[in-house]
C-alpha cells in the first residue's frame, strides 16, 4: 500500500483523536496553585477517577493515531522524538522552552510529567518539622505525619520501628533475607581440616571378656528405679567433660538452620557420601558391608559352618531391610533370614531386594501381627520360630538397626531409645546360637543405663567392640556395638533383662529403670571403664570435627569435598563390592531365561523321552551296573493327571514359574521359586494322619536340578546335587505357606547298601474313604517335622512309580571292592580303577546326562516285575559281588 492510501486510511482516526484530546484536557488540564490543598476530599477524588475512566478509551486511540501519523512522513518536523512526550501532549501538557538546551529535551520520566500535569509541584524538604508540615503535597509524608511520625524516631505506638535503613545483605541458600547465624559463623572459624581422619582401611578395637556371664544372685541388687529421666545433664562419667560439652554445643549450632541447607552441606562435606546405598536399597546395606569387612567377614564367611548348612541370620527392627539385602547379596539362597520389625511404613520391602533374592527371607510380626519388639509375647514367638527351624540351635548372627525420628530432640536421643536398646539386646541373647555374633546400632553412651547394658553384653560374649564405620555419617552420634562369640549359660541374663523391659513398659514416671548395673560395679571393671571412656571421647571428638565441617560448608557454598569419587572407588574395592549400578531385576520370558542359563549350550535334553523299566530290560540296565544307579519314588503314573507328572519347572522371577508340558512352557500358579531355578520336579498331594482325621496338602517335590537360583549345579555329582536341593528347600521353608505350594526335596536312594525295599519305606495306610493304600512317608529330617508334635503326624504320598537315575558317565562303571568293601570306579577305556576321592569330575554324570538316561518303573501296573521280585534280584547280585 502506498503512502497516500495510508494517509486517507488514518484521516478519520486523526479527527477522532483530536476530539478525544480536547475532552481529556477539559477534564485533566493543568491545575493552578490556588487549587492545591493538603489532601483531596474523597468525593472529588472519585469524580476525577470516573472522568479519567470515561476518557481512557479515547486516550488509547489517540496514541494509536499519533503513531500512525508519525509513520507517514519521515521528514515531518512536527514528529515527536519521544512517544512518551507525545502522550503527555495529548493530555494537555505544554513544554516550556528556554535558552537552556536541557529544557529543550523531552522529559524521560513519564510518571513525573503526569504528576506535573495534574498539579504536582516538587518542593525541597527541610530538616525541621515546619518544613514537613509545609510539604502537604507529599501524600506519603502527610500520611506518616497523621500516623504520628516524628523525624529520628521509629513508627509504632512504642516507636519500635527501625530508624536506619535495612542494610544490604548477601542471602545464603534458603535463609531469610537478613538472617544471620552467629554460631554458624563462629563454628566455621573453629573448623580445622587437618583434624579430620579419612582412612579407607579402618582399625577396630576389641574389648576381650575375661569373666563369666552374670548370674541371678550376682544381679539380685543391680536394678535401680527412680524418676524418669527427661534431660541429659552433666553425663560425663563415661566421657571427657570437654568433649561432652563440645558435642552438645556443636549440635545446637544448627537449631535455627533450614534442614535442607544443612543436608546439602552434609552431602558436600562427607568424604564417603557418594557411596550412598551403592547397588542396595539404602545405606544400611553398605554399613553392613563395611562392618563385615572390618570384622574379617565373620558374618558372611563364618569359620564354623559346613558347606551343607544354611547360614541362619535374623534382622530385627531393621525395615526396609538393607542389612538383609546385603547378606542375601553375598550368600544368595545359601542364607536363611528371619525378619522382625514394625508393620506398615516401617515394614520390610522385599520387592526392593534387587541385589539379593528375597525368597529365603521370612518376615515375622508376632501373635499380635504388629512387629512390636517391646512385646514379650512377640519376643517369645520369634524365638520359638527360629528354634523350630534351626533344630534348637539359633541363628548364626543377628543384626538390629532400630531407630526413630528425634528431630528437635537430638540431644535426647539416648534417653528416648533406652527401651529399644534393651529389647534388641534381649532378643539377641534369646535367638543367637552359642558362638554366634550380634551387631546393633546405638547412639550416645553417656547415661548409666546405656553403659550398664553394654557392660552386661560384654559379659555375655567373648569380646565386643564399639565401632563407627566410615559409612556412618561423621557428624551424627551413631555407632555400632559388635559382639563376637556368644557364651553359654545366659538364661539368668535373659530373665533379668526381660524383667527390666516389663518395668519400663509400665511407663511409670516415678518408678522408671534408671540403671541396670550399679556404678561401682562398672568402675571396678577397669578394662571396661577405660574402654568405654576412650570410645566415647574418641568418637565424640570425631563428631565435633564433622559438625564444624558441616557448619563451614553451610557458610561457604563454594566448598566441596574433592576426595569423594576416589574414596568411593577405594572403599568398594576394599569391601569387595563390584561397582555396579542399582538395577531392577527383569522378568524375562522362559526362552530368554533359558538362553541366559545355557549360554549357547544345547538344550535338546529337555525334550528327551524316558525309558520304561520292565522285566525284559532289567538285566541289561539296572542289574548290569546297579552301583551306578539311584532311585526316587514318584507319584507320576500312567494314568496320572497331566499337571502332576514329573517335568521341568523354570522360574524367570519369583512367582513367574513355568512348567514344561507338551513341548511348551506354561505359567503355573501357587509356586514361587528364586529366579534362574530350573528343576525336574512334580506336584504331589501329601496326606497327614489317617481315617476321618486325614488332611491333605499339595506341594512341589524336586527330583533333580540343573540350576538353583541362577547357581548352575549341572556338572556336580548327583549326590552333591541332592544335598544342595535339600539345602535349597530348607532355605525356602516358611511356617505358613498360605496358597503357595511348599517346596520339598525327594529322598534319593542308592543301591550301595542294598535293601531297597526298606529305603523306599512304603506301608499301607487307612485313607479317609476307608480304603487302604500303599504310601511313602517323608523322613523325620524334613523341616516341617522339627517340632515334637509334628513328628507324630508324618506326611505321606501315594507312589505310582519309581524313577531310576544313573550317576556315572561313560566309560566309568562303579563296583564294590571285595577287599575294602568300598565303592571304586573303573574306566573301561584306560582299564584303570579309581577310588571316589581321586575320581575326576568327568566321571560323574551331569544333570543333563542323568535326565536323558532316566528310567521309570510303573510298579503298580507291572504284573511281571514287582517290588519283591526286584529286591530279590538285587539281593542276589549284591551277595554274588
Amino acid at each position: 500500500m502506498d503512502e497516500s492510501c495510508r494517509l486517507s486510511d488514518t484521516s478519520d482516526s486523526d479527527e477522532e483523536s483530536q476530539s478525544n484530546h480536547i475532552g481529556f484536557n477539559k477534564s485533566f488540564g493543568k491545575r493552578s496553585r490556588d487549587e492545591e490543598s493538603d489532601e483531596l476530599e474523597q468525593s472529588e477524588y472519585e469524580s476525577k477517577r470516573i472522568r479519567f475512566n470515561d476518557t481512557s478509551s479515547s486516550f488509547r486511540e489517540s496514541i494509536d493515531s499519533e503513531e500512525d501519523v508519525s509513520g507517514v512522513d519521515d521528514n515531518d518536523d512536527e514528529k515527536p522524538s519521544n512517544i512518551s512526550m507525545e502522550m503527555m501532549r495529548n493530555i494537555g501538557y505544554q513544554q516550556d522552552l528556554s535558552d537552556n538546551d536541557d529544557n529543550n529535551k523531552p522529559s524521560s520520566n513519564i510518571s513525573m510529567e503526569m504528576m506535573r500535569n495534574i498539579g504536582y509541584q516538587q518542593q525541597n524538604l527541610s530538616d525541621n518539622d515546619d518544613d514537613i508540615n509545609k510539604s502537604s503535597s507529599n501524600i506519603a509524608m502527610s500520611m506518616m505525619r497523621k500516623m504520628g511520625y516524628q523525624k529520628g524516631k521509629g513508627l509504632g505506638k512504642a516507636e519500635q520501628g527501625i530508624v536506619a535503613p535495612i542494610e544490604a545483605y548477601s542471602q545464603k541458600g534458603r535463609r531469610g533475607l537478613g538472617h544471620d547465624n552467629t554460631k554458624l559463623s563462629q563454628a566455621r572459624l573453629k573448623w580445622d581440616p587437618t583434624a579430620e581422619i579419612v582412612n579407607v582401611k579402618e582399625e577396630i578395637t576389641w574389648l576381650t571378656n575375661t569373666q563369666e556371664p552374670p548370674t541371678k544372685n550376682e544381679m539380685k541388687n543391680w536394678l535401680s528405679l527412680g524418676l524418669k529421666k527427661k534431660t541429659i545433664d552433666n553425663e560425663t562419667l563415661f566421657c571427657d567433660p570437654n568433649i561432652y560439652e563440645q558435642v552438645n554445643g556443636s549440635k545446637s549450632i544448627f537449631d535455627s538452620l533450614d534442614k535442607h541447607e544443612m543436608r546439602r552441606a552434609r552431602t558436600r562435606s562427607n568424604p564417603y557420601e557418594t557411596i550412598r546405598g551403592h547397588c542396595f536399597l539404602n545405606r544400611a546395606a553398605v554399613k553392613m558391608a563395611n562392618m563385615d569387612k572390618v570384622c574379617d567377614f565373620m558374618f558372611t564367611k563364618p569359620q564354623n559352618i559346613s558347606p551343607d548348612e544354611l547360614l541362619y541370620f535374623a534382622d530385627v527392627c531393621a525395615g526396609p531391610g538393607g542389612f538383609s539385602e546385603y547378606i542375601l547379596h553375598r550368600k544368595n539362597w545359601h542364607a536363611k533370614g528371619f525378619g522382625f520389625t514394625l508393620k506398615s511404613e516401617n515394614d520390610f520391602k522385599l520387592e526392593d531386594f534387587w541385589a539379593g533374592p528375597p525368597d529365603t527371607f521370612h518376615p515375622f510380626y508376632g501373635p499380635k501381627d504388629d512387629g512390636n519388639v517391646y512385646d514379650p509375647e512377640n519376643q517369645d514367638a520369634f524365638r520359638y520360630l527360629i528354634m523350630q527351624h534351626t533344630k534348637g540351635l539359633g541363628v548364626h548372627f543377628m543384626m538390629s538397626d532400630g531407630g526413630f525420628s528425634v528431630e528437635g530432640d537430638e540431644n535426647m536421643q539416648e534417653i528416648l531409645s533406652k527401651q529399644l536398646y534393651l529389647c534388641q539386646c534381649l532378643v539377641a541373647l534369646m535367638i543367637v546360637r552359642e558362638g554366634g555374633h550380634f551387631v546393633t546400632k546405638l547412639f550416645d553412651i553417656f547415661t548409666n543405663f546405656s553403659a550398664g547394658l553394654v557392660y552386661i553384653m560384654s559379659r555375655c560374649f567373648k569380646r565386643i567392640s564399639i565401632f563407627k564405620p566410615n559409612t556412618s555419617r561423621p557428624a551424627n552420634s551413631e555407632r555400632y556395638l559388635i559382639c563376637q562369640g556368644k557364651l553359654s549359660n545366659i538364661d539368668d541374663v535373659i530373665k533379668y533383662l526381660s524383667h527390666a523391659n516389663h518395668l519400663i513398659s509400665k511407663n511409670d514416671h516415678n518408678n522408671d529403670v534408671t540403671q541396670l548395673v550399679p556404678i561401682d560395679i562398672i568402675r571396678n571393671d577397669e578394662n571396661f571403664m577405660d574402654y568405654l571412656y576412650e570410645s566415647n571421647t574418641t568418637l565424640g571428638s570425631q563428631q565435633v570435627v564433622g559438625l564444624l565441617k558441616i557448619a563451614a560448608f553451610c557458610e561457604d557454598m563454594n566448598l566441596i569435598e574433592k576426595r569423594q569419587p576416589q574414596i568411593r572407588k577405594e572403599c568398594l574395592d576394599y569391601w569387595q563390592l563390584d561397582d555396579i549400578p542399582r538395577k531392577s531385576p527383569r522378568n524375562s520370558s522362559p526362552d530368554e531365561k533359558l538362553q541366559e542359563l545355557f549360554t549357547g549350550k544345547s538344550m535338546n535334553f529337555i525334550r528327551s523321552q524316558f525309558k520304561q523299566l520292565n522285566q525284559d530290560n532289567l538285566h541289561d540296565t539296572i542289574m548290569n551296573t546297579p552301583y551306578d544307579w539311584y532311585c526316587v519314588p514318584s507319584t507320576g503314573g500312567k494314568t496320572q493327571n497331566i499337571d502332576e507328572i514329573p517335568t521341568f519347572y523354570l522360574s524367570t522371577y519369583r512367582s513367574s514359574v513355568y512348567r514344561f508340558i507338551k513341548n511348551s512352557w506354561n505359567l503355573v500358579e501357587n509356586v514361587q521359586l528364586p529366579s534362574g531355578t530350573l528343576v525336574y520336579a512334580e506336584a504331589v498331594m501329601c496326606y497327614k494322619r489317617e481315617n476321618k482325621y486325614q488332611s491333605k496338602l499339595k506341594s512341589l517335590h524336586i527330583i533333580d536340578a540343573y540350576s538353583l537360583g541362577s547357581e548352575i549345579i549341572n556338572l556336580k555329582p548327583i549326590e552333591e546335587r541332592h544335598r544342595l536341593i535339600r539345602k535349597f528347600c530348607n532355605a525356602l521353608w516358611k511356617p505358613n505357606h498360605g496358597t503357595l505350594y511348599p517346596i520339598r526335596a525327594k529322598e534319593l536312594h542308592s543301591f550301595h547298601d542294598g535293601d531297597i525295599k526298606t529305603k523306599l519305606d512304603v506301608k499301607y495306610c487307612n485313607m479317609k474313604n476307608g480304603n487302604k493304600r500303599l504310601l511313602c512317608h517323608f523322613p523325620n529330617e524334613t523341616i516341617d517335622l522339627y517340632d515334637d508334635k509334628e513328628k507324630e503326624e508324618q506326611l505321606y504320598y501315594v507312589p505310582n512309580s519309581v524313577i531310576f537315575m544313573k550317576g556315572t558317565a561313560v566309560p566309568w562303571k562303579a563296583h564294590l571292592s571285595k577287599t575294602t568293601k568300598h565303592i571304586y570306579y573303573f574306566n573301561r577305556v584306560t582299564n584303570k580303577p579309581e577310588y571316589k576321592k581321586y575320581l575326576p569330575d568327568d566321571a560323574y554324570a551331569s544333570f543333563c546326562e542323568t535326565f536323558e538316561n532316566r528310567m521309570i518303573w510303573y510298579h503298580p501296573y507291572d504284573e511281571k516285575l514287582n517290588i519283591d521280585s526286584l529286591c530279590d534280584s538285587l539281593d542276589k547280585y549284591f551277595q554274588k559281588s
